[in-house]
């Protein structure tokens, strides 16, 4: 190792999260064919992320100390961070963001470096440059609590709006973005703790920061993976939900002579075929109940009479029907076991997997790679 230059095993393993973070924001930036705004925002706050450890890493293994680097140079990217989390959220929930928004959001980074200007412009002496700087963290902390908050409000508006599962809108997941914001939370109490101790003189003097910069590194990892992997999920379900029409099956012939019962039976039939309701993951018989202004014991007689099998049974089947048909689809080749189970009407993909293997008697996996040979 070069001399002079401090490395150890906590700021290694910051290296670490710092690469991945580089790497991960390149690769999907210059993957243009599947970029969205959504996307980008996601990427930029990784980055923002990611260049804010990287900027501690350097002060904390002596670069900026051995090569002289002003510390004008330094960029607070941290107040990009949350500003850009935030739009993502948005554009994620599918909310629009005008330009006076994200004007305002974006004015506390500026403001910051203004100060950060002038403050080297101006050779302020150390014990006031200390205090000035305290305040431009506590103001910093008081913003990111702020947008957490914001963000919090966002995310429970959507869930309350939506929170009746309809089948002709594409769930979006949230409890990933709330637990973000749990991880962002944490981070600030960290980031609050380490303040207090640094500016009170603690003797282990930048290293106090090391439990926030690893708790930063881990944070890289989960967003940007994480993100990635549910905004694949809700492209994958809307070209499917687009693209896929499903088996056309023979329309039944409903008997206007037949029992009442009889009937029923049959329009629930017509209507599994025809309108795919068993496609909807809030499908139940209180649900169909409803629907056919009968009682939900009254329509679970009826199933259980002109059926070998009840309702959970009789809905599964065709839902693994229908998710067979996708798996060997050529045009969803590449796409994800998860979407395909959703798309399939399947709340999760583990009960998804359940219902599969005891199904067709192999995982959706291995039963794609037999019907492959």
């Amino acid at each position: 190792m070069e001399q002079g230059l401090h490395y150890n095993f906590l700021n290694t393993l910051m290296f670490s999260g710092i690469i991945f973070g580089i790497t991960f924001s390149i690769v999907n930036l210059l993957n243009k064919n599947k970029n969205s705004k959504a996307k980008t925002l996601l990427i930029i706050t990784v980055l923002s992320l990611t260049l804010s450890n990287l900027q501690y890493w350097l002060i904390d293994i002596g670069i900026r100390d051995k090569y002289q680097i002003p510390k004008v140079v330094y960029v607070q990217f941290e107040l990009l961070i949350l500003p850009f989390f935030y739009l993502f959220i948005r554009n994620y929930i599918q909310k629009k963001s005008n330009k006076k928004i994200i004007y305002l959001l974006l004015f506390p980074f500026v403001l910051g470096m203004t100060y950060q200007i002038l403050a080297y412009i101006m050779y302020l002496e150390r014990p006031l440059l200390k205090k000035y700087n305290l305040i431009a963290e506590i103001l910093t902390l008081s913003f990111s609590i702020i947008l957490i908050f914001l963000s919090f409000i966002e995310i429970n508006k959507f869930e309350k709006l939506n929170n009746k599962l309809d089948y002709n809108k594409i769930g979006i997941s949230t409890n990933w973005l709330k637990y973000s914001m749990i991880s962002g939370i944490i981070l600030i109490i960290l980031w609050i703790l380490t303040t207090q101790l640094f500016y009170n003189n603690n003797p282990s003097g930048i290293k106090i920061y090391y439990p926030l910069w690893i708790g930063i590194s881990i944070v890289i990892y989960w967003i940007g993976i994480k993100g990635l992997i549910e905004l694949r999920v809700y492209y994958e379900r809307r070209v499917i939900r687009n693209t896929y029409h499903g088996v056309q099956e023979h329309k039944p012939t409903i008997d206007k002579k037949n029992s009442k019962g009889n009937i029923l039976f049959q329009q629930l039939l017509n209507d599994f075929e025809n309108q795919k309701i068993y496609l909807n993951p809030n499908l139940s018989l209180d649900v169909l109940a409803a629907k056919y202004n009968v009682s939900s014991g009254y329509l679970s007689q009826i199933i259980n009479k002109y059926s070998d099998e009840g309702l959970a049974d009789l809905v599964n089947n065709l839902r693994i029907k229908e998710a067979q048909n996708m798996l060997l689809d050529k045009s969803f080749e590449n796409y994800t076991i998860e979407s395909i189970a959703l798309e399939s009407g399947f709340n999760t993909k583990t009960n998804f997997y359940k219902v599969f293997k005891k199904l067709v008697g192999l995982t959706p996996n291995e039963y794609k790679k037999v019907q492959n040979l």
